[in-house]
């Protein structure tokens, strides 16, 4: 079984904060410990799609023990925002050497 602790569900769902996939070594070994360690025991965890520029945010339904992702926009690394400058750049070259051949 899979520990996860998830805040206060709001609306039918909750984010889920810890996922420990080896829950007898930190001494949950029932529902009961679970429960007792502010969280539930279950069987699986999905694994989120891999979206270009998203991050994915598990949720949980303590009422009805589902899981969903919902993908947000994840902020740009350094080398992506050069990289994406230097694209910028270049099709900005590209327009001015049309534009002076022309």
């Amino acid at each position: 079984m899979i520990f996860i602790r998830h805040e206060s569900p709001v609306g039918g769902k909750a984010k889920v904060l810890t996922i420990h996939y080896l829950p007898e070594e930190i001494g949950i070994n029932n529902a009961a410990d679970a429960e007792n360690a502010g969280g539930v025991l279950v069987p699986t965890v999905p694994t989120p799609d891999n979206i270009a520029g998203k991050e994915a945010v598990l949720y949980f339904n303590p009422t009805t023990k589902e899981f969903s992702y919902e993908y947000v926009d994840k902020p740009l690394t350094q080398d992506e925002k050069i990289a994406q400058l230097e694209q910028q750049l270049k099709i900005t070259q590209d327009a001015l050497d049309a534009l002076l051949l022309a």
